[in-house]
């Protein structure tokens, strides 16, 4: 399963980075809403988790429609961030069972 993160601060970035791949998702990253929206023509993206800085631009909306997204919180920490993830295709993989 692979993860868009959208993240214009690459600390933050990184750590959620980290965060998600302990979790064994891969990841795919944008510093920015239209960079990412390019990424999805080249990657099969399961979930996109947009950062607190980002999630109130237009362009994030967008991303609602078509994916399951995440938009963080200021505060969001990243092991919360895994485990909605986690829940997430969890639950969806035993729907579909």
């Amino acid at each position: 399963m692979t993860i868009l993160l959208v993240c214009a601060d690459e600390l933050r970035l990184n750590r959620l980075k980290d965060a998600i791949h302990s979790a064994g998702f891969r990841t795919v990253s944008a510093q920015a809403l239209d960079e990412a929206w390019t990424k999805t023509d080249f990657f099969d993206i399961g979930a996109v988790v947009i950062d607190h800085e980002l999630k109130n631009e237009i362009a994030a909306s967008a991303f609602r429609q078509r994916f399951i997204t995440l938009n963080l919180n200021e505060d969001a920490a990243p092991e919360a961030v895994v485990m909605e993830l986690t829940n997430l295709f969890r639950l969806g993989s035993e729907m579909v069972q």
